[in-house]
């Protein structure tokens, strides 16, 4: 474990792919997952759910998501990045595991969250999990910080933790935001024939400033080309399938890290962020020729609509589980 000094009550120490933020109290160590491919431990039974088709999700009203409050250009850097201004990406979401930050999120709607499947390795308990979004700086309270339990937890029936294959998990909050504001907004998700080619786009976390290293405070921001999937498997020396887009500058030095684990990359159009990517795995941080591999937002619209539809209001008969168990679901 590596410790810095304590800022406002706080500490950080390195785990795995994760951070975590405790107060100056001894405490157990909890080992979040790794970046890199693994063997999954499930801990706890497999429940099937086929879902209905669908092909509409509850829509947000035009102008609700994907907007950023504007700011000034900031100038101070944090290793391939700048710090993110407040409110600059409301949608940004800290998910934590008894009170410890794991893996960042994506507020997508008033009560659901989207992140990555290996986030819960370790744990898939959603009654251990909270989330927090308007967060920005860690160690202080800034008085936009809302605090939401973890209801239920949809994993991808499909994710594999040794490819990273559908690398995709849905969080349904114990309570809808109350309300939005430039702080707290979803992003959007985007259109199925939207074409995000060769575009910059962005990245947010409060991992690594490099590999190793310890999580930030402040919220941090980069801006990472978009690869082609040929040029990605070439340079990772492994297929890249439909389902995971790649980002990375050829020389390096800008990159997700640990600790950024679900989180956004998010690309702007026509003044409008939409959600692309899920920050999934890498072979190390901002090498030259690694770049970070994404799960593609894209591929998984029509199963991101479908769990939306059918769990948005009480649990449906089918797939009902038992409320002394935990609310988890492979779909």
């Amino acid at each position: 474990m590596y410790f810095n000094h304590c800022l406002s009550g706080s500490y950080f120490s390195r785990s795995g792919c994760a951070f975590q933020e405790i107060c100056c109290i001894p405490a157990t160590k909890t080992t979040a997952p790794p970046l890199l491919p693994g063997k999954l431990n499930v801990h706890s039974r497999k429940y099937a759910v086929s879902l209905p088709q669908k092909t509409t999700a509850p829509l947000l009203l035009p102008g609700q998501c994907g907007i950023s409050t504007p700011v000034q250009k900031t100038v101070t850097k944090i290793v391939g990045g700048t710090v993110a201004a407040l409110g600059e990406f409301p949608w940004q979401v800290s998910l934590r595991l008894n009170d410890y930050h794991i893996c960042g999120g994506t507020l997508i709607d008033s009560q659901w969250v989207l992140t990555a499947a290996h986030c819960f390795k370790e744990n898939k308990n959603p009654y251990a999990f909270t989330v927090v979004v308007g967060e920005h700086d860690r160690a202080y309270i800034e008085g936009t910080e809302i605090l939401e339990k973890v209801d239920t937890l949809f994993i991808h029936s499909g994710f594999d933790m040794q490819s990273f294959k559908d690398d995709i998990a849905l969080l349904k909050l114990g309570h809808a935001v109350p309300a939005y504001n430039k702080y707290v907004r979803p992003a959007c998700l985007p259109a199925n024939t939207t074409s995000f080619e060769d575009m910059i786009c962005t990245i947010t976390g409060w991992g690594a400033n490099h590999n190793g290293g310890h999580g930030t405070h402040g919220l941090y921001k980069a801006d990472v080309p978009l690869l082609s999937n040929e040029v990605c498997s070439y340079l990772m020396d492994r297929q890249i399938p439909g389902t995971e887009v790649c980002a990375g500058r050829k020389h390096g030095g800008v990159d997700s890290c640990q600790g950024d684990s679900g989180g956004p990359m998010v690309c702007k159009k026509n003044g409008v962020w939409s959600l692309v990517g899920i920050t999934s795995w890498g072979y190390t941080c901002a090498a030259a020729y690694q770049p970070g591999v994404y799960t593609r937002v894209q591929s998984y619209l029509g199963w991101i609509r479908s769990v939306m539809n059918t769990f948005s209001g009480e649990i449906p008969a089918v797939g009902r589980r038992d409320l002394t168990d935990n609310k988890v679901y492979y779909i």
